[in-house]
């Protein structure tokens, strides 16, 4: 493909390789998730397409076809059951348009929900979760790497959080709450109650001195963000039920992004913060695609 073709604004919305031909190219917790050759070259040409992810075009195809790192595939062997998926297939399985595995340490982009009924594909929107995942992906197989690079940004956006949650009157100093939400994220033991009780620790001794809070309404508004986490962790439809109750908490992780990024949050509902840097990140890499940082990762992960 010819460098020009990348940023051709006509290929907005084009033909996809539909699933014809298709061979089992992994197999996720008992899932088979399908691919061809023709679905990568299709992916690719998608990914060259749009100018939120031409840039990245060369990393993104050794991810793709090299390291295989990056895996465009269906969950659907054919167009049968393509097209049953589609019309009446479960929410929750046309829910999820990719997500990283951390046992394979691998970006799954699954074509089927991506992509309309006649093959359509959306090519921003596409590259867009692209870019999302690969920041999980990079974050996990370059842990120190990840936290070096984008400390500057990370910084911003938790003191920017705790500092509205907590009513902070001078800055914290966030670089051991980064660090353990970072190892905590990829990390979990089957003792989560002792990690979220050195997580509450933790906040405690970094946030306390600089509270305009009572030391009761401290601890209670520390106790509920330990509180949802766990509930968020463990029972997500628990957490849906219950994520009003809780806006306390959950509501300054939006306002956060503008204060430190300048761009509000339009592409996710943040919750996930409290349990993963990466995910301050993969949004950003949604926000300002073409960030230095951000093709310096991918340049690092190529």
């Amino acid at each position: 493909m010819d460098d020009n073709r990348y940023f051709d604004e006509e290929y907005l919305n084009e033909l996809f390789s539909l699933p014809i031909g298709m061979e089992v190219e992994a197999t996720v917790d008992g899932q088979k998730f399908y691919s061809s050759q023709k679905i990568k070259e299709s992916f690719m040409k998608s990914i060259g397409s749009t100018g939120r992810s031409a840039h990245l075009y060369k990393q993104i195809e050794s991810l793709v076809m090299k390291k295989k790192l990056l895996v465009p595939c269906y969950l659907t062997k054919n167009m049968f059951r393509f097209f049953v998926h589609k019309m009446i297939g479960k929410p929750e399985d046309k829910s999820v348009l990719g997500f990283y595995h951390m046992v394979q340490k691998r970006v799954f982009v699954l074509i089927d929900n991506t992509i309309s009924v006649f093959g359509t594909a959306q090519n921003d929107f596409l590259a867009s979760t692209v870019m999302h995942e690969c920041v999980h992906l990079y974050a996990d197989r370059m842990k120190n790497g990840f936290i070096k690079l984008f400390d500057e940004e990370l910084t911003r956006y938790y003191v920017s959080y705790f500092s509205r949650t907590f009513s902070l009157k001078t800055k914290p100093n966030v670089d051991s709450i980064i660090r353990f939400i970072s190892s905590f994220e990829y990390k979990r033991s089957e003792q989560m109650n002792k990690q979220l009780t050195t997580f509450y620790n933790l906040l405690e001794k970094e946030l306390k001195p600089h509270t305009t809070l009572s030391s009761e309404v401290f601890s209670q508004t520390l106790t509920d963000l330990i509180v949802i986490v766990k509930i968020y962790l463990i029972n997500f439809s628990t957490f849906v039920r219950m994520y009003r109750q809780y806006k306390h908490i959950l509501g300054p992780l939006d306002r956060a992004y503008p204060e430190a990024f300048g761009k509000r949050n339009t592409y996710t509902t943040p919750y996930q913060e409290l349990s993963s840097v990466s995910e301050v990140i993969s949004v950003l890499s949604e926000m300002k695609p073409t960030d230095s940082k951000i093709k310096k990762m991918f340049k690092n992960m190529a």
